[in-house]
């Protein structure tokens, strides 16, 4: 090999280019890049891809990717992957101290580890499915317009940093029966011993109705 041939191949070794097609709707991440005046065939795009753990993210066309060349070899390569441009910005908020990932559709997740907080914002479902979930926290709001549970049984246990007792503020709607070791009241008073038209719970009606 002459000193000319060298290089060429050390110059094309690694190589800046714009994505013109993708497999990615195939499921197959391998794209097609336009570097100066020539367009490669597909080449794969580098992901984690091993037996421990397969993560890929779709590299779409327009993307300008950086490419590697083994022996600076232009007809086969490897796309390390995108890089930011004038064109594609770092998304908004990202700094020394915070990482954050934004989709296509404008979910965005985050992590700020200076103030400690982790987000979601997501514009669509969230869909969670696991064997089992245990939530530990400090403090949990939930803001909703309405909450469903579908479950065999629920079991609340108050704290006794609210005197074992659970509030609700509106309507409870139960189907099926509620029965509570300590009492049951309304704003007009207790309903443990609640007597219905002057007859004591469990004591027999006789007579005609007046």
């Amino acid at each position: 090999m002459n000193s000319a041939e060298a290089l060429r191949r050390i110059n094309n070794l690694i190589a800046i280019g714009t994505v013109t097609e993708s497999k990615s709707a195939e499921g197959i991440a391998m794209v097609r890049v336009q570097i100066l005046n020539r367009v490669t065939d597909f080449l794969p795009v580098m992901q984690k891809a091993n037996s421990y753990k397969k993560e890929a993210a779709p590299i779409l066309p327009g993307e300008q990717v950086i490419v590697l060349h083994p022996y600076g070899n232009g007809d086969s390569g490897i796309v390390l992957g995108s890089i930011f441009n004038k064109g594609e910005k770092e998304p908004a908020g990202y700094s020394n101290s915070k990482e954050v990932t934004v989709y296509m559709d404008g979910t965005v997740i985050s992590y700020d580890a200076s103030s400690k907080v982790m987000e979601i914002n997501a514009v669509g479902t969230i869909n969670v499915t696991c064997k089992n979930a245990n939530l530990v926290a400090e403090n949990v709001t939930v803001n909703a317009t309405a909450i469903s549970v579908d479950a065999t049984s629920v079991d609340i246990t108050a704290s006794t940093t609210n005197n074992g007792n659970v509030s609700i503020s509106g309507n409870l709607d139960v189907t099926g029966n509620v029965s509570a070791a300590g009492s049951i009241s309304d704003s007009k008073g207790s309903l443990t011993g609640h007597v219905h038209l002057g007859v004591t719970p469990g004591t027999a009606v006789t007579g005609t109705r007046p």
